[in-house]
This record gives structure tokens, C-alpha cells and sequence, in this order.
């Protein structure tokens, strides 16, 4: 059972990997017009909501393999607290991209596209600090 909740784990991890590309694929919005623009803040907003599911399954998964283990109250907290942060951070990037997809032309994604980049980058710096916790328990 272990082995099985662990490689859902670490597949849930591979899959939030994404938000590593994020802040380089967010940067790319404003340089888009058009249909292209659309495209690519609709594909943002797709690979957000698999991040999030990814999130939400490695929340379990860990906590189940956290029970089954020996780790230290301080490692514990921080990687609630740092879960609960991405999945804040994520949160509001997909309402950003939703209002900025509101209007199926466009004409709204220029409006949102600085609050998705900034939210891209910080979700991407915490999903590291997230991954590099997660890689070197104390």
C-alpha cells in the first residue's frame, strides 16, 4: 500500500513540475496577439487546474505516507503551510486567467496578464522551496 500511495505521490510531484515553467511561459503573453493569446492563457489555465488536482492528490497521498513515518514537528508544519501557500497562490492565478478568458476574443488578457505573471513566479518559487523540503526531510 505504501509503495503504491508513494508513486502516486511522486507522479502528483511530477505533474505539479509545471509550475516550474510557468513564469516562463506567463512571460510570454503579452508578446502573443489574437487567437495565439487566447491559446496559450487557455493552456495555462488547462495545465493550472491538472497542477492543482496534482496538489490535492499529493496533499493525500503525503499525509497518509507522513503517518507512516518519522519526521520532525517543524518539517511537518512547513510543508502544510508551504501546500496551503501554493495552493493559494494557484488558486488566484486560475481566477486571473479565468476573468482574463471572460471575453472570447481577448480583450481582457492584457489587463490580467501582469497579475499571471507574478503569481506564475511565485507559485514556481514556492513549489521549489515545496520540492526541495519534500526531496530533504529533517
Amino acid at each position: 500500500m505504501i509503495s503504491i500511495l508513494l508513486y502516486l505521490h511522486v507522479l502528483a510531484a511530477v505533474v505539479m513540475g509545471v509550475y516550474l515553467l510557468f513564469p516562463f511561459l506567463a512571460a510570454r503573453i503579452t508578446a502573443l496577439t489574437g487567437a495565439a493569446q487566447v491559446g496559450l492563457v487557455s493552456a495555462l489555465f488547462i495545465a493550472n487546474r491538472t497542477g492543482q488536482l496534482a496538489l490535492l492528490i499529493s496533499l493525500l497521498t503525503g499525509g497518509y505516507l507522513v503517518g507512516k513515518g518519522e519526521y520532525s514537528i517543524t518539517w511537518m508544519v512547513l510543508a502544510v503551510v508551504l501546500f496551503l501557500a501554493l495552493a493559494a497562490v494557484t488558486g488566484v492565478m486560475g481566477g486571473a486567467m479565468r476573468k482574463a478568458l471572460a471575453d472570447p476574443a481577448g480583450t481582457k488578457i492584457n489587463d490580467h496578464a501582469g497579475r499571471i505573471r507574478s503569481l506564475s513566479l511565485v507559485s514556481a518559487i514556492i513549489f521549489f522551496v515545496l520540492f526541495t523540503i519534500m526531496s530533504f526531510p529533517f
